[in-house]
C-alpha cells in the first residue's frame, strides 16, 4: 500500500471513533474502496476498547469479503457486546467461510435474538449441510417469534 493510500485508510479509520453513527457508517463504506489493502489496518480494530469500532471493523471486513480475516472474525463471535457478535457472524456469512460453520452453529443459541438470526442467515449463505441442519434444529428451539419466522423463510428460500 502506498503512503497516500495508507494515509487515506488511516483517516477513514479515525472516523470509526466519531460520535455520529452515520459518519462511522460512511467511513466504513469508503474504506471498502481500498479493497484488500485496508485489511491489515482493520484487523487490530477487532480488539479495540470501543465496541462501536469493533463493530465497524467487523462490518468492513465482511464488505471486503476478507478471507484473511476469518480467524479474527471467529474470535469476534465471542465478543462481550452483542452488536459485535452479530456483525462478526454476518461478515463470516458474507465471506462464506466453511471454517465458520461450527461457530455460527454455536451462535444459534446466543442470548441475543438478532445474533441468532444473523448466525442462521450466515449458515444458510454458506450452504454447508451441517449448518443447514443446525438452522433446522434451531427453528424448533427458537423462542423469539420474529427470529423463528426469519429462520423459516431463509430456510424455505433454499428450496430444500
Amino acid at each position: 500500500m502506498n503512503v497516500n493510500t495508507s494515509n487515506q485508510v488511516a483517516d477513514l479509520i479515525k472516523g470509526f471513533y466519531h460520535p455520529d453513527k452515520q459518519y462511522r457508517a460512511s467511513c466504513c463504506k469508503n474504506i471498502v474502496h481500498f479493497g484488500s489493502d485496508a485489511i491489515p489496518s482493520l484487523l487490530p480494530l477487532l480488539n479495540d476498547a470501543d465496541w462501536r469500532v469493533r463493530y465497524r471493523a467487523a462490518e468492513t471486513l465482511g464488505l471486503l469479503h476478507a478471507e484473511a480475516a476469518v480467524m479474527n472474525l471467529l474470535s469476534a463471535c465471542d465478543d462481550e457486546k452483542d452488536h459485535v457478535r452479530y456483525m462478526a457472524a454476518k461478515s463470516l456469512g458474507a465471506i462464506k467461510s466453511q471454517q465458520a460453520v461450527p461457530t455460527l452453529i454455536r451462535l444459534l443459541t446466543d442470548e441475543h435474538p438478532y445474533t441468532r438470526g444473523i448466525a442462521a442467515t450466515g449458515l444458510l449463505a454458506i450452504g454447508d449441510p451441517q449448518g443447514i441442519s443446525g438452522v433446522s434444529s434451531a427453528i424448533q428451539q427458537e423462542s423469539d417469534p420474529v427470529i423463528k419466522e426469519k429462520m423459516k423463510q431463509s430456510l424455505n428460500a433454499l428450496n430444500l
